[in-house]
């Protein structure tokens, strides 16, 4: 079959077209995340995995909060409620509390009335049974530690802002460009491995755990 010119440049105006649209497909910025909540790893041996971001981040599944201290913007005290699992039958979250983000890691101990060992930090893990109404509380004891490693990072909405300001020179109010710093807010990543204990029976649950949260 021959094709005419009229043809020909139909087929060539085509596959412009598609040339174009793909390159400029590939040369589209992609959305700067301004927000994640990341989690990866096990809990009892099952894969938990969870990475929602700015507007996809929902705080009925991943819940967290940086404390500061009266005197300062910086944060000092962090804390985080998190849906490990959740099935139709059970729904096991996890609750994390760092006294002091100036360090870098600790061994987190829960105090209870007969414990030795008591840290301000505190992890403990809550497994609801949705059929049989009961709640059961995992925590680390003496003998079974939970081992919590961050660092702390501080995230930019942008590098710099330009904004014009009044400025009285001899007199004379005119406008005038300056450059600022664009909001920040702070973020925390780490990882948390360890073995709890449900008190009420010999049952344990080892987490391990990878997280990125700001």
């Amino acid at each position: 079959m021959k094709l005419s010119r009229f043809g020909y440049a139909l087929v060539w105006t085509a596959i412009s077209f598609f040339s174009l649209t793909s390159c400029s497909d590939d040369n589209e910025p992609e959305e700067p995340i301004y927000h994640q909540s990341y989690v990866k790893g096990k809990v009892n041996g099952e894969d938990v995995f969870m990475n929602d971001v700015n507007e996809h981040r929902l705080i009925d599944k991943s819940m967290y909060d940086f404390i500061s201290n009266d005197q300062s913007d910086t944060p000092a005290k962090f804390d985080w409620e998190v849906k490990l699992l959740e099935t139709k039958d059970s729904i096991v979250t996890l609750f994390l509390h760092i006294d002091d983000v100036e360090l870098t890691n600790t061994v987190i101990y829960s105090p209870d009335d007969k414990g030795k060992i008591k840290t301000y930090n505190t992890c403990y893990v809550t497994v609801e049974d949705l059929n049989k109404k009961v709640t059961k509380v995992y925590h680390p004891t003496q003998r079974y530690p939970v081992y919590a490693m961050w660092k702390m990072f501080t995230v930019t909405e942008e590098a710099k802002q330009k904004a014009q300001v009044p400025w009285a020179n001899n007199g004379r109010m005119k406008d005038i460009d300056v450059e600022y710093v664009g909001h920040r807010w702070p973020g925390i990543e780490g990882n948390l491995r360890g073995t709890l204990t449900y008190d009420d029976a010999p049952n344990t649950m080892t987490i391990d755990i990878d997280f990125r949260l700001y």
